[in-house]
């Protein structure tokens, strides 16, 4: 007589338990209503007229953040943007005047900010789940209008990302990969080889993408239920304090640029 089935099956060869994974991996566990805060915070103050001191503090606190959740390459392209931008901003001006050294100086102005910026977005994307998303902001009384695309575009973003390092994966593969000076001397031939099978895959991963959200009842009428657990923890209170702590040296330094 052969056993009986288990109860649980084990994870299949090749599979991965994502949720086991990112309860693993994640150390600081926010809630989405926080990140949600973080986001909208961080951009208004940085990208509002905050000074130089203020947008220092911010990207120390994404680069925290985002150790959390990206690892090698990520987290070392955010933090070399950021110090390499700062860096020309604080001491380019004291090595060299002149109108070329102002440009260049307004550049790295702009940089600064708009790195952490992206750093503080590619935070939430990476770190938050479609589903952690919806049940938070529902859970705020977002119309759903506004609730059901973001979800879509949190779960987009990242196929797109995967899809295009597969196509670069097999172009690499057939010795097709396009340089910076192949792009600029063959801009049709990288769009042939690049763009074409980009769009056709992201097509399909858009039609994917509805009927999932069509099983998974986002169209429904009726008051939805999530499995996400949501709850005030001492992280979010930080998390808070943080927010908090970047107002204060935003009303302190006065909005003064160094």
């Amino acid at each position: 007589m052969s056993a009986a089935p288990a109860a649980v099956p084990e994870a299949r060869a090749g599979t991965v338990d994502l949720g086991a994974l990112t309860a693993r991996s994640h150390r600081i566990c926010l809630d989405p209503r926080t990140k949600l805060a973080l986001l909208l915070a961080v951009n208004v103050l940085v990208l509002g007229g905050g000074g130089t001191p203020l947008t220092v503090a911010a990207g120390v606190l994404v680069a925290v953040l985002l150790a959390d959740v990206v690892q090698g390459r990520a987290w070392w392209c955010y933090t070399g943007v950021f110090l390499g931008s700062l860096a020309v901003l604080l001491l380019l001006p004291l090595l060299w005047r002149g109108t070329a050294a102002a440009l260049v100086v307004a550049v790295a102005f702009w940089f600064v900010r708009f790195s952490v910026s992206l750093g503080m977005a590619g935070y939430v994307i990476a770190g938050t789940g479609a589903g952690e998303l919806s049940a938070g902001m529902s859970r705020l009384g977002i119309p759903r209008l506004v609730v059901v695309p973001f979800s879509v575009v949190l779960r987009f973003i990242p196929l797109v990302l995967s899809e295009f390092r597969a196509i670069a994966d097999a172009m690499r593969m057939r010795g097709v990969l396009p340089t910076a000076g192949g792009v600029m001397s063959h801009p049709v031939r990288t769009a042939e080889y690049v763009l074409v099978p980009l769009l056709a895959s992201t097509t399909r991963m858009a039609d994917e993408l509805s009927a999932s959200a069509l099983i998974r009842g986002l169209d429904s009428k009726g008051t939805r239920t999530s499995t996400v657990r949501l709850g005030f923890t001492a992280t979010d209170a930080a998390g808070l304090a943080a927010i908090l702590g970047l107002v204060v040296l935003r009303a302190w330094a006065g909005g003064a640029h160094l």
